[in-house]
């Protein structure tokens, strides 16, 4: 029920060092999957079923023994990178997809803290691959997920493939407290509390993209994933 998500890799420069070029950086590391990291783009992510990263508290009126709902077995590649370094992530993913809740993006992990999260890209829910967006402060508090009209030109009929352009960006080049996300070039979701005060600027953020097929394995397969580009970018070591 997973579908395959091709995502590429490029570099960029300016005032900004690229996280992927910096020999100071570690390379792409794997979470959640067998498959060995990615040096080269595309690449073909192959993702098991029964794969999700997603939280819902217990009900309010539910029995003592009622426990939130937590998922974070999403294979993931990703890179470390400090709260205050961070400045831009993107991932361009297609797949074909072909069950409920298909989903392939980019991630924003907190590892000191892994019930907190975020994650956005292109999800399969009415029989469309909308632009979807599912942010958690974590603490079994609930995750806040929103769902956008597919972005135009996203899909190939034909094919009956998806692709778009998934990207994360501290506003203000790096300044500002939001986290701003856009998929398919457009502006889907500001998330306020990201970068704010009082934060560790220090703390350590996982970067990374991802696939999930929530679906059980009587009911679909692997979900076959093609990434064609993988970028961050980060403040400039002095």
């Amino acid at each position: 029920m997973r579908t395959t998500i091709v995502l590429a890799f490029t570099l960029s420069t300016a005032i900004m060092t690229s996280v992927a070029t910096d020999p100071t950086t570690p390379s792409l590391r794997a979470l959640h999957t067998s498959q060995k990291a990615p040096t080269s783009f595309p690449f073909a992510l192959t993702i098991a079923p029964d794969t999700d990263l997603w939280l819902k508290p217990a009900p309010i009126n539910g029995p003592l023994t009622s426990k939130p709902l937590i998922t974070t077995n999403q294979p993931t590649f990703y890179t470390s990178v400090t709260l205050s370094k961070f400045v831009r992530a993107s991932v361009t993913v297609s797949f074909l997809p072909e069950i409920l809740y298909d989903q392939a993006g980019l991630a924003l992990l907190f590892p000191r803290d892994p019930s907190k999260w975020i994650k956005g890209g292109l999800e399969w829910v009415d029989n469309q691959a909308k632009r979807s967006v599912v942010a958690t402060t974590g603490h079994s508090k609930g995750a806040d997920w929103s769902v956008s009209p597919p972005v135009a030109g996203a899909s190939d009929a034909a094919a009956g493939r998806v692709r778009t352009v998934v990207e994360f960006e501290r506003e203000e080049e790096g300044k500002g407290t939001s986290l701003l996300i856009k998929i398919g070039g457009e502006l889907v979701r500001e998330i306020t509390w990201v970068f704010a005060a009082p934060g560790d600027p220090n703390e350590e953020l996982w970067v990374g993209f991802y696939a999930a097929r929530p679906a059980k394995p009587d009911v679909a397969g692997d979900f076959n994933v093609s990434v064609e580009k993988w970028d961050i970018v980060e403040k400039k070591r002095h």
